[in-house]
């Protein structure tokens, strides 16, 4: 929450007057990449509908403070409220994961919000927490990583080469250690994952190892501890 004050000027003096909160909140836009190249084009934005008007609403409608909504068929914008900007990047891979295979670029902008947002819909407000996240999208579709913040802080840089790491060696996984990962996230142990793929408890703690798996949680658990400390 900023503090804003009006500067009054009389008889050549200039004095602060009424003080003036101004809330900020955590936007993210999403956008999905060459939407108009697929095949199925209508059926993925039926289900774009249904995952970001509907799972990610009902799921974090705690945090939320103007519901996420999609804008233009392939494109889609909420706001949470700045002490939950920790959440943005599960909420993001939440939304990957709903949409797989399909190729998404987010964007994530922490500022204020000149016209107030409404709970219901994301549409018709607009501020600095917009633009901020409008910038981060069109890092992301020229630079990478898939998902970029933008904060103004100076840990942004950080933050994104950590995600761009991430997503390096999410590259480089095999499709026998996705399968193990995916398993092992469900079951949340590594015997039950061994029972349903009948292999040995020790091959999936070394594919766990070798895929990246563990650094992967690690950097993830590091930003979402970053901006909950930030924005406590």
């Amino acid at each position: 929450m900023k503090i804003m004050y009006n500067v009054i000027e009389h008889n050549n003096c200039r004095f602060h007057a009424k003080a003036v909160l101004i809330l900020e909140y955590c936007a993210i836009i999403g956008d999905i990449v060459n939407s108009r190249k697929l095949n199925n084009r209508p059926e993925v934005q039926s289900k774009l509908v249904h995952v970001i008007e509907n799972s990610v609403n009902e799921n974090y409608r705690r945090y939320i403070a103007s519901n996420f909504t999609v804008t233009l068929g392939d494109e889609f914008q909420g706001l949470l409220y700045k002490e939950f900007t920790y959440l943005s990047y599960e909420i993001i891979r939440f939304i990957k994961k709903q949409l797989a295979p399909i190729n998404l670029v987010f964007g994530v902008g922490v500022g204020a919000m000149i016209i107030e947002p409404k709970h219901e819909i994301s549409i018709g407000s607009d501020g600095p927490a917009y633009y901020n996240a409008r910038n981060a999208v069109s890092e992301a579709k020229n630079k990478k990583p898939s998902i970029y913040y933008y904060t103004g802080s100076e840990e942004d840089e950080l933050v994104n080469s950590m995600i761009h790491l991430i997503e390096g060696i999410e590259k480089k996984m095999t499709h026998k250690q996705q399968e193990v990962i995916k398993l092992y996230k469900s079951s949340g142990s590594q015997s039950k994952t061994a029972e349903k793929l009948d292999i040995m408890q020790s091959t999936v703690s070394r594919m766990l190892n070798n895929s990246g798996y563990y650094r992967i949680t690690d950097a993830e658990a590091a930003i979402s501890s970053y901006f909950k400390k930030k924005y406590k």
